[in-house]
């Protein structure tokens, strides 16, 4: 978890595709960037794996173990669909990322940021994820939706545990906790409607454009979609903090902000995994069939570290051609909410740094403490005296 990179590339130069086991089903890694691509292109290799259940599991498990039941209902959004379910109900959420929806946003983050910055303790150990990064996402995720401000903690808590967390009870506790809260979010804007994206997707509902599935799915997906930016916020402050020659050049050039966010999710991708992708035909790759039929597990952290691809990928550069990163994902599915995301991460680290360019990590890098889901790169706390 501390560094996968290495296994990764010993993957990406064996092989196009290796067949592995994950979580008793058989599952085909991918891992060089051209196939990372190609895969995640093709109309052939399908996201929704409800709808494919029956034949994943008589097909693909290769040893029963436990694994998380979840509630039904609770993977009905674009992001599990396929299709013209997933146009259907992707087009119905974004308008909200519209180039003039994010300028109107712009301004909110920023005094956000500067707000949180104002009480964050200068010269004592301080955890930026905790005080700066996630409150950063989770408020402004919340008032997108129109949730209570003292919601906010449950969320990231809840948002974390699903998404990160080894251990099944605890996967199923913080799912069933979020599909309860969407449950209650959607009869509390019956109640009391407001202006704000989880109303109107209710009246979407309530015109029938999406099912209450959907619907419920579709807050849960906002939500944990949400709060992703703050992966990306602690991630680059990492990365900056380790790499003090790029950090020199943003505070001498804060416009490199912007910019800078590209390579944070380049070299340290918030998904070092996609969730996984069902073939309906044969799929080749440099002279490997993939059957139909099986799991893919591609890996956009170790597409992104790819030489063939980006010219010492290891090196952290600010001022690199990032241009095809995969760290938002690529095709139908790459991330509608990526702008926003970069809003918020640029916003927030130029705010931190030209706040506190003295800035130092408390505990040596290799001492970094990363959450340890299979899928998520992200660290669980980033412990800084901030000068």
């Amino acid at each position: 978890m501390a560094d996968p990179y290495g296994m990764l590339a010993e993957i990406r130069e064996a092989t196009p595709a290796f067949a592995i086991e994950n979580n008793g089903y058989r599952m085909w890694a991918i891992t060089r960037y051209h196939d990372v691509r190609k895969v995640l292109a093709d109309p052939t290799v399908l996201r929704d794996l409800v709808e494919n259940r029956h034949a994943i599991n008589s097909h693909c498990i290769v040893r029963q173990v436990p694994r998380a039941h979840l509630p039904h209902g609770s993977r009905r959004s674009f992001f599990d669909r396929d299709g013209e379910n997933h146009h259907r109900l992707r087009s119905l959420v974004g308008n909200v990322f519209t180039p003039v929806r994010l300028a109107q946003l712009q301004p909110r983050v920023e005094r956000l940021a500067n707000e949180l910055a104002d009480t964050l303790p200068v010269g004592e150990p301080v955890d930026l994820a905790a005080a700066f990064a996630r409150p950063i996402a989770g408020t402004i995720i919340c008032e997108l939706l129109g949730i209570p401000p003292n919601e906010q903690n449950m969320l990231a808590a809840s948002e974390s545990e699903m998404i990160t967390s080894p251990i099944i009870s605890e996967i199923e506790k913080a799912v069933g906790e979020l599909h309860v809260f969407a449950t209650n979010l959607a009869t509390a804007k019956r109640e009391r409607p407001g202006d704000d994206l989880s109303t109107r997707l209710l009246h979407l509902h309530e015109d029938a454009k999406m099912t209450e599935d959907e619907l419920i799915s579709t807050y849960i997906l906002l939500m944990v979609g949400g709060m992703e930016p703050s992966s990306a916020i602690g991630n680059g402050a990492f990365a900056l903090l380790t790499n003090p020659g790029e950090l020199a050049k943003v505070l001498t050039d804060p416009e490199l902000f912007t910019d800078c966010v590209d390579e944070i999710v380049r070299y340290e991708s918030p998904f070092r995994f996609v969730p996984p992708r069902y073939t309906t035909a044969a799929v080749e790759l440099d002279g490997v069939t993939i059957p139909a039929g099986e799991l893919l597990l591609i890996s956009l952290a170790a597409a992104n570290r790819d030489p063939a691809r980006f010219g010492e990928p290891d090196v952290f550069d600010i001022e690199r051609n990032t241009t095809g990163h995969l760290g938002f994902g690529h095709g139908v599915h790459r991330c509608l909410g990526s702008e926003l995301g970069k809003i918020e991460a640029a916003t927030a680290l130029r705010t931190l740094f030209q706040r506190f360019p003295g800035t130092r990590l408390i505990d040596p890098p290799e001492q970094a403490r990363w959450r340890p889901g299979k899928f998520m790169r992200r660290l669980d706390a980033l412990p800084v005296v901030l000068q």
